[in-house]
């Protein structure tokens, strides 16, 4: 509000949090649609997203809850890696290797389609969030030490359901990740683009939260393909 939009902080500081939203979408109506920027993933070879769709199906039978009620999903759940629990030997990290151990086939596959894009993201990332159904949910990755990678597989349409995020107040990008994976940086703000609710959407999304903190630099990588511009 102060930096974008010439709000003074003498009168921010005495508003609740309801306000200062108010206020800023009031703002944004007033600024009009925002420029958004689409940009494409690298692809995932045929055969392995074949083979993923297959044990992401079979996930999906047997996994039928959200276990982050704070996202809109249907069903997620976190893989978490042996580079991560294999070094405790807490309760927590027993229950981490057992899961594991039950989608051991699913991680492999996820962790071999990495390996086609960023073989050393895929040999140190910290964990993997397994969705269905994921909508919208704007938030930020708070926990992350680094960019993460993202693919989206399923029945939706190509254009849609992409990750959105946050570049500055006034630009957003679409990052492609149908049959993809881009890479994004979860601490800004981001989001699931829209999508046809009648078709299916599986996602992956590799993260980090213990490694060797990078700070920030930007919100998204990869070619920008094209820009549509409010006229």
């Amino acid at each position: 509000l102060v930096e974008s939009f010439g709000e003074s902080y003498s009168v921010l500081d005495g508003l609740a949090r309801g306000d200062m939203m108010e206020r800023l979408l009031k703002h944004y109506e007033a600024h009009g649609e925002r420029k958004e920027l689409r940009v494409d993933g690298q692809k995932v070879s045929e055969q392995v997203r074949i083979e993923l769709m297959d044990k992401l199906t079979d996930w999906k039978s047997r996994h039928q809850k959200n276990t982050r009620p704070s996202i809109s999903a249907q069903s997620y759940m976190i893989l978490r890696s042996p580079l991560e629990f294999e070094q405790k030997n807490s309760n927590n990290a027993k229950s981490a290797a057992k899961k594991l151990n039950k989608y051991l086939d699913l991680w492999n596959l996820a962790k071999e389609a990495l390996m086609e894009v960023d073989a050393d993201f895929a040999n140190n990332f910290s964990a993997l969030a397994v969705t269905y159904g994921f909508q919208g949910s704007p938030h930020i990755d708070k926990q992350n030490t680094a960019p993460f990678y993202g693919m989206s597989l399923g029945s939706f349409p190509e254009g849609q359901g992409g990750v959105c995020v946050e570049v500055d107040a006034f630009t957003i990008c679409h990052v492609n990740t149908k049959d993809r994976l881009g890479k994004v940086d979860g601490r800004y703000p981001h989001w699931v683009a829209p999508y046809d609710a009648s078709t299916e959407r599986y996602s992956l999304i590799y993260y980090s939260t213990w490694q060797d903190y990078e700070h920030p630099q930007q919100a998204y990588y990869g070619g920008e393909i094209n820009s549509n511009k409010p006229p």
